[in-house]
């Protein structure tokens, strides 16, 4: 948790320290008040006010000497003055906190995003992204609520403490003693708290992780589970996982509940103990006004330190949840990332050839097998590669691999004669344009969606780029055309519309390899075939095709079969009729279909 908070800019960290000084000044004030009215007694039991009476303050460490009224006088006004002084000190030492905390939760917050816009997608699938968003809206939530909270707790609370003890031991050193017999009993509760409830607040954020899980999918899987009639089975799986969560929270509750009538009692025994030391000390000794002052006084600076050992124990409560989260913010903030991001590497220029020899890889050392297993091809500048297999094959990875997007040990990837692990990263994406299967568009309109590949493109290249998509005579039927509002998650378009708007965006930076990775899916056998033509004829880069439909493949220069992620065969679709199986019953049997 500390690691966090030595992240915080200077600035943040000078507004904490300000905000605790004036707490500081703020409870030096609060704690003077219970010597001031006790002074009161005094003078409740004079007969004459014209009287010169001298009030003693912290056992005649500082004397005022007047007459009665004179002297109520100055004690009502230095009340008055108190509580003024007391109350601009709370305002603005609040201020002073939430600001900060405030500032802090955003600068966390940002920190969390930049640091997984680094990741790579081992580390997000390791990480796992129903935890990452947790962690960044639900963990530094708590984080926040301790700082707000749990800060302005401690800070009030320890002062209370110390400066209440402080005192207490200036006012009558003996009494002070007995405030010692509530140590020994504070500390075993708090450390029975931190070592119970550790663990059950771990397990908390683990539960909410699988309630956002479950909460997304059925957002996203919606038609499915409508389709299939599913709500009442996904309805109980939400239900058990909700009722772990409501388990774990009440046996955490029960714990910090249980804790709270321990203290009062001890506090309560504690205060019993000392009115009976003050009766004992006014039988045996010689019971005079300064005696009643002084207890009266004690108990006083005993609320006072009651208060702050409560507070504190309030605030052990929201650290030690705010420690959980603190860490599981903290495993992102320092996830080795894979180095996969090239700032000062090779930059691709006229030379775009694509060779791949001998590449293997599996996800983990530890993997039993491995994804990919030797695959060797090559795809000139200007032909087409097509890619058929089965699921799970190993097509995902190979291009992932492709846009550098895993770490590969074994065998080479080469654009233009360059390592692709060697390559300006920024150059690659550039050089490199894909369009996944899951056509992502964001809330806003067709055009802005559009210009994220190209911030400054003209209508008339959005236009040319949705034309060669096959995207134009759908948007020219939207009498807001480019402007037409795209909502969340696109549900206001098709399946195939929305697989050409990605196409036409990628289209649209003009790479010089583009991957189409099942994204003509959605499309029809002559829509498809036209969208390929397209791109073959108006563009000068290299096309990647993934399709499970043989008609979107058949023409490519080369087709490599993939299954259990090796090379079957490779070649033109004449030749893998005549040599491949495997290929030549898909082919038989889209055929009948």
């Amino acid at each position: 948790m500390f690691k966090l908070i030595k992240m915080l800019p200077i600035k943040i960290k000078l507004a904490f320290l300000f905000g605790s000084l004036l707490v500081f000044i703020n409870i030096i004030f609060t704690l003077l008040l219970p010597n001031i009215i006790s002074q009161f007694i005094r003078l409740l039991f004079v007969d004459d006010y014209s009287k010169v009476e001298t009030l003693s303050f912290f056992n005649g460490r500082w004397e005022v000497r007047g007459t009665c009224k004179d002297l109520i006088t100055y004690l009502s006004i230095a009340v008055v003055c108190q509580t003024i002084l007391a109350a601009t000190l709370t305002f603005t030492s609040t201020l002073m906190i939430v600001w900060p905390a405030e500032q802090s939760s955003r600068f966390f917050r940002n920190a969390l995003f930049n640091k997984i816009q680094k990741l790579s997608l081992k580390n997000i699938a390791d990480l796992k992204p129903e935890s990452i968003i947790t962690r960044v809206s639900n963990d530094v939530a708590i984080f926040w609520e301790f700082l707000v909270n749990g800060s302005s707790i401690l800070i009030r609370g320890f002062f209370l403490v110390i400066g209440g003890g402080v005192l207490a031991i200036l006012n009558d050193p003996k009494m002070s003693l007995s405030v010692l017999a509530v140590v020994p009993v504070i500390f075993v509760l708090v450390l029975v708290i931190g070592l119970t409830t550790n663990p059950l607040l771990k397990k908390t954020q683990k539960v909410v992780e699988e309630i956002t899980k479950a909460t997304d999918e059925n957002i996203l899987g919606a038609r499915v589970i409508k389709t299939f009639n599913l709500e009442e089975t996904r309805k109980k799986r939400f239900s058990e996982y909700n009722h772990r969560w409501y388990k774990v929270q009440f046996k955490t509750n029960m714990i910090f509940a249980f804790a709270v009538p321990i203290f009062y009692a001890s506090i309560n025994l504690l205060i019993i103990g000392i009115y009976a030391f003050a009766g004992h000390r006014m039988y045996t000794e010689v019971a005079t006004l300064d005696s009643l002052v002084k207890v009266n006084i004690f108990i006083e600076y005993l609320f006072s330190i009651s208060f702050g050992l409560l507070m504190t124990i309030q605030f052990l409560t929201s650290m030690f949840r705010a420690r959980v989260s603190a860490g599981r913010i903290n495993e992102i903030l320092e996830t080795k990332i894979d180095p996969l991001f090239i700032k000062d590497g090779k930059q691709l220029t006229n030379n775009f050839d694509l060779e791949v020899q001998n590449l293997s890889f599996r996800y983990y050392e530890t993997s039993p097998s491995y994804s990919l297993m030797n695959i060797n091809v090559k795809l000139p500048y200007k032909q087409t590669l097509g890619i058929i297999g089965p699921t799970g094959s190993g097509k995902s990875t190979f291009i992932n691999l492709l846009l550098n997007n895993y770490v590969y040990d074994e065998g080479s990837i080469k654009i233009g004669g360059q390592e692709v692990k060697e390559i300006n990263t920024k150059n690659l994406h550039e050089t490199v344009g894909i369009v996944y299967q899951e056509a992502l568009l964001y809330t806003g309109t067709i055009r802005s969606n559009l210009l994220w590949a190209k911030p400054d493109a003209t209508d008339e290249e959005m236009r040319e780029a949705l034309k060669n998509a096959c995207a134009d005579d759908f948007v020219n039927k939207f009498e807001d055309g480019l402007d037409h509002k795209v909502v969340q998650g696109a549900r206001n378009l098709s399946g195939g519309q929305k697989q050409r708007i990605s196409i036409a965006r990628s289209l649209l930076r003009k790479p010089k390899i583009l991957i189409l990775d099942d994204s003509t899916s959605a499309l029809d056998n002559i829509t498809t075939r036209k969208v390929i033509n397209n791109i073959k004829n108006n563009y000068d880069c290299s096309t990647i095709l993934i399709s499970q439909k043989i008609g979107a493949i058949k023409n490519a220069d080369n087709i490599m079969v993939l299954t259990n992620g090796a090379v079957m065969d490779q070649g033109k679709h004449g030749h893998l009729i005549k040599t491949c199986d495997f290929y030549q019953k898909i082919y038989e049997t889209q055929l009948e279909q």
